[in-house]
């Protein structure tokens, strides 16, 4: 059934939605689906994420494993002993990673493509930019980069199914994690995607925002912030940063919805998008 639409950016609202159908998932299973965690990064919003995902694994009844590692090799060798281990259906490693001897990228093609719930293994961001849903051949599902689809879904059920039908849509942020995948995303919903990271000049980000219908943010300075000038009304404003990329104060002044970094984050959907992902991963087609 398509979901109600409320008529505004509610994160809550979805992640409840999602997490209620991972229950649902867990319960036709009949089983507790295992998930192995890595934190393989100092990062404060890493840290406090880790926490959270934790204390949702234990309420929703999914037997998480939480996992130190003290070296990029150790790491290598422990994500090669979970994708052997039949009791661990999913793995999630918190990026960037903390080891210098290897790269978030190889580790994210080092996980077994069917175990990334967080969809970053290049086999699933290739199923992402063709618009696959299901693996060829199977009714096993692919698994979606769980960051950028958690900014889909409150666009969507705030505001319909077809929000993003030629919408432009700025991110700034290229990463593997986040602005990658998420361009990918909207180009197959048929927006217009502009991407743009710390080489793009400043007057064409000016540009871009006076532009953009949709503005994805998620740059990790806690000094950097979007001029509210800039923006036009009735955008929607996405703060992915933990540190806030936005003037909360501004935009609520002139009633332009948006994500922030507390009440109404982006980072409750993302561990719904992830735990759906593992349901799936265990078996729910």
């Amino acid at each position: 059934m398509p979901s109600p639409m409320t008529g505004k950016l509610d994160c809550q609202d979805t992640a409840n939605h999602y997490l209620g159908l991972v229950k649902a998932n867990i319960q036709k299973l009949g089983f507790k689906p295992g998930l192995g965690v890595i934190l393989g990064c100092d990062d404060m919003g890493c840290v406090v994420y880790h926490k959270w995902l934790m204390k949702d694994c234990e309420e929703l009844g999914i037997a998480a494993a939480d996992i130190e590692v003290k070296s990029g090799m150790e790491l290598v060798k422990t994500v090669a002993r979970l994708n052997q281990d039949p009791a661990t259906h999913g793995i999630f490693i918190f990026y960037p990673l903390r080891y210098t001897d290897i790269r978030d990228d190889e580790v994210m093609d080092l996980v077994d493509p069917d175990k990334d719930i967080e969809g970053l293994h290049s086999m699933n961001l290739g199923y992402l930019n063709k618009y696959r849903k299901r693996v060829d051949g199977s009714d096993h599902r692919c698994m979606t980069p769980c960051t950028a689809r958690a900014v889909i879904k409150p666009a969507k059920r705030g505001f319909g199914d077809t929000f993003f039908t030629g919408k432009t849509v700025l991110i700034i942020n290229d990463s593997l994690r986040i602005g990658r995948p998420l361009s990918a995303m909207v180009a197959n919903l048929k927006g217009t995607p502009i991407l743009c990271h710390q080489n793009t000049q400043a007057e064409h980000l000016q540009q871009f925002v006076k532009l953009a219908d949709v503005i994805v943010s998620a740059v990790p300075q806690p000094t950097y912030r979007i001029p509210t000038d800039w923006i036009k009304d009735g955008t929607l404003c996405f703060d992915l940063s933990g540190q806030g990329n936005f003037n909360y104060e501004a935009l609520t002044e002139r009633g332009i919805p948006y994500t922030d970094t507390t009440q109404n984050s982006i980072g409750k959907v993302t561990r719904a998008m992830a735990l759906l992902n593992l349901t799936y991963a265990a078996g729910v087609e």
